[in-house]
């Protein structure tokens, strides 16, 4: 973008100040100083940029270090026998479970003695065994 800018800038400078172009044996004269100027700008335009850098990356070594030999000890086994243990079992007493047993149905008629049900309201049962 830079060299753009520099670029028409310089151009702009060169158009203000170069002379009027006619007809006659001077043209070739002229066209070599606008593509001389057009030259120098982009010479100048291209030293104004910065100058690529790299930047490598430091390393830094790990220091040396030497680990002590591990130190293995190994005991003699402990051998323990378990005593036994007796539990005597725990008397557990449980209930039976609670037995529901349904009433028989019983089915009873009348011959139209007693209360009727469409006079005073329900029907009245009469249980018989």
């Amino acid at each position: 973008m830079k060299t753009w800018i520099a670029t028409f800038t310089s151009l702009a400078v060169l158009g203000m100040s170069a002379p009027s172009a006619s007809a006659g044996d001077k043209e070739w004269a002229t066209a070599g100083k606008v593509l001389t100027g057009l030259v120098a700008g982009a010479v100048i335009a291209k030293s104004f940029e910065p100058v690529p850098v790299y930047h490598a990356p430091a390393y830094y070594a790990a220091p040396v270090v030497q680990a002590p030999p591990p130190v293995v000890v190994q005991h003699a086994p402990v051998v323990v026998y378990p005593q036994p243990v007796y539990v005597q079992p725990r008397l557990v007493y449980v209930r039976p479970a609670p037995v529901y047993v349904a009433p028989r149905p019983v089915v009873s008629f009348s011959f139209g003695f007693g209360p009727h049900h469409h006079h005073h309201g329900p029907p009245v049962f009469r249980h018989c065994r």
